[in-house]
């Protein structure tokens, strides 16, 4: 009880707690059948919870604004080379206009500019930005794995040379972070080109309820087991 509530403590873990609940009771809800009435219950809840992840998102903002104004132009970054500091700097601007226009769509949303307001524009936005993130973190997480790969292949290598037994699990942890973070963001890349509903665009709109909280689920599974690594 008391670690449970600990973890809650975190902003985190309560939205990842919020994250699997939200997409748990959307699988739930893709299993049953269209004629039965809990099916509608559970989708009431589901978009319930998922406005309240909504709202909590929006406070993160002003950690991110923090995390922006730290990172700048990645000049203090000097490990890494131009092109992943350009693929941060990339993700930080992602960033910057996806929190804003998440909002203003859900204000939109609650008729707070109108009855005749519509959120489309800003959602599509916000969901642009979403995609461009998951797709940036697709590429340098490929690019991290790949390294690791490599240097796991060279402490092998050495260890062969030198006849020495030597413990892989460092490099082997960040692999499976690595390929964890990236089920991760296939999954969300799902629902992600799902949620665009651009006719004619991959499988916009197409997702049934049942795969777009599969893939949730997933992906909220992988980012538990990654804290826990």
């Amino acid at each position: 009880m008391d670690f449970l509530a600990n973890q809650l403590e975190s902003n985190s873990s309560r939205n990842t707690l919020l994250c699997l609940s939200q997409y748990s009771v959307c699988l739930s809800a893709g299993c049953l059948s269209e004629q039965n009435k809990w099916r509608e219950n559970l989708l009431n809840l589901y978009a319930r919870i998922s406005l309240c992840r909504t709202i909590n998102r929006s406070l993160d903002y002003f950690a991110c604004l923090s995390r922006v104004r730290k990172y700048g132009l990645g000049k203090n970054d000097l490990l890494l080379s131009a092109f992943p500091r350009l693929l941060t700097l990339a993700a930080n601007l992602c960033d910057l206009i996806y929190y804003p226009a998440e909002c203003i769509a859900w204000l939109c949303e609650a008729n707070v500019f109108g009855a005749n307001r519509s959120s489309r524009p800003f959602r599509l936005v916000s969901l642009g930005c979403w995609l461009s993130n998951i797709i940036i973190s697709i590429i340098k997480n490929s690019l991290q794995l790949i390294q690791y790969k490599r240097l796991l292949r060279a402490k092998r290598n050495k260890d062969d040379n030198s006849k020495e037994i030597r413990s892989p699990m460092a490099p082997l942890s960040e692999m499976y972070k690595c390929m964890l973070t990236l089920l991760n963001n296939f999954c969300f890349l799902l629902n992600c080109v799902h949620w665009l509903a651009i006719p004619g665009l991959l499988w916009s709109g197409k997702l049934p309820v049942f795969a777009v909280g599969l893939s949730g689920t997933i992906a909220t599974i992988c980012n538990i087991v990654k804290m826990a690594l």
